[in-house]
């Protein structure tokens, strides 16, 4: 599982038989429970983390305690915000946790940064993943400078169900404002007023879409 993630890389077809020994000989497999912190970009460095099951979820916090996902990246997918100190050009504060139970591959950082100084394609990886992240950060600002919370709220459960290929989200209304930084009062009634239109059903612990046209017509205005 380990070789078949990083084979999958960029640039792994552009590595030489010693770099490839190298890289499998650095990474090291990490189990997460769910809710588990796993890295802040403001003390830690852990490296360049694999997803290989479960849920990575990347966030925005501020000093009063203040959450803003950013991203949730799922199996296959990279993490380079988790080895922040290899990217002089990033300095915003993020933090990561697992939201589900989570199994990733970890490439440590300074073996790595050791390699992305002698190959031009594993530092366009790193810089390319970087810059999907920052989009991930530009678009979570713009929702939250530029949409009202009800809208964030629609966006959010459309986008979520969207990824897991369902109409009913297992969350409790604290994370769902934790992902959109937003008071946990302030999600409850917006909650209830879009269940009261019809357009979705509370319950224990989660959510259900039932109309995801309307939905749609409350983040364009319509």
């Amino acid at each position: 599982m380990v070789t078949s993630i990083l084979k999958s890389t960029s640039f792994w077809p552009f590595l030489s038989d010693r770099e490839r020994k190298a890289i499998l000989s650095m990474a090291s497999s990490r189990h997460y429970q769910a809710g588990q912190v796993i890295s802040s970009t403001e003390t830690d460095c852990l490296g360049v983390l694999f997803v290989q099951s479960g849920t990575l979820r990347v966030y925005l916090y501020s000093d009063d305690g203040r959450e803003a996902t950013i991203a949730r990246l799922s199996a296959g997918e990279c993490c380079v915000l988790s080895a922040s100190c290899l990217l002089s050009s990033i300095d915003f504060q993020s933090q990561l946790s697992a939201e589900t139970d989570l199994d990733a591959i970890v490439l440590p950082s300074i073996p790595f940064s050791s390699l992305m100084q002698k190959n031009v394609y594993v530092e366009n990886f790193v810089y390319r993943t970087a810059a999907e992240h920052f989009s991930d950060v530009i678009r979570a600002v713009e929702e939250m400078l530029f949409s009202s919370l009800e809208q964030r709220i629609c966006s959010f459960l459309l986008d979520e169900t969207a990824r897991l290929r369902t109409d009913t989200l297992q969350l409790t209304q604290e994370q769902l404002a934790q992902s959109i930084g937003s008071a946990r009062e302030s999600v409850t009634r917006s909650l209830r007023q879009l269940s009261s239109s019809g357009l979705i059903r509370i319950f224990r612990g989660g959510v259900q879409i039932l109309d995801r046209k309307k939905l749609y017509q409350k983040i364009s205005g319509d």
